[in-house]
């Protein structure tokens, strides 16, 4: 039943939710931005110290990286996402690959009811529940600002140097 007191509840979670949110952008703006260009940076240091030890010649631009040894050349871009920074690596044209410096948010599955037992609001509450989780896991990434690496495979990966040695042993 759609009562005034239910329709109170669901504004006042989404009144949360939103809160959050707000939180959220502040804090990508402070925390978590200047977080990962500093991860990038590092990334591209690793990528170069490593390549020069191996007797490439590297070039960088703003948001390339090109390594050339005689006939090989491997190519470093990055594109910024929201939360993420994508750099793609290619080896001569030959093999491309997508890696992604991201925020490492938690998602927590909530249990899943069977839905055709709930009524209208209760299935309601608990899609807005699963927005406020979502939200709330989001905030705890967003303040703790760890960054992961993932590629197209879904390796995960911790630091430039564990990508480094995966890509260019």
């Amino acid at each position: 039943m759609y009562s005034l007191s239910n329709f109170k509840l669901l504004v006042e979670k989404q009144m949360e939710i939103d809160t959050i949110y707000q939180n959220c952008y502040e804090l990508k703006k402070t925390t978590v931005a200047p977080k990962i260009a500093s991860e990038v940076q590092q990334f591209f240091t690793s990528v170069i110290t490593h390549l020069e030890q191996h007797g490439f010649t590297v070039t960088m631009a703003s948001s390339k990286l090109i390594a050339q040894y005689k006939q090989a050349q491997i190519t470093i871009d990055k594109h910024s996402k929201d939360l993420e920074e994508c750099i793609f690596i290619n080896l001569n044209n030959y093999v491309e690959d997508q890696l992604s410096i991201m925020l490492d948010i938690e998602s927590q599955q909530l249990d899943q009811h069977n839905s055709t037992h709930l009524d209208g609001f209760s299935s309601i509450i608990e899609q807005i529940n699963g927005k406020l989780n979502h939200a709330k896991n989001l905030q705890n990434a967003c303040q703790a600002a760890k960054l992961i690496y993932k590629n197209n495979e879904n390796n995960i990966f911790h630091s430039a140097d564990e990508v480094v040695n995966f890509y260019f042993k």
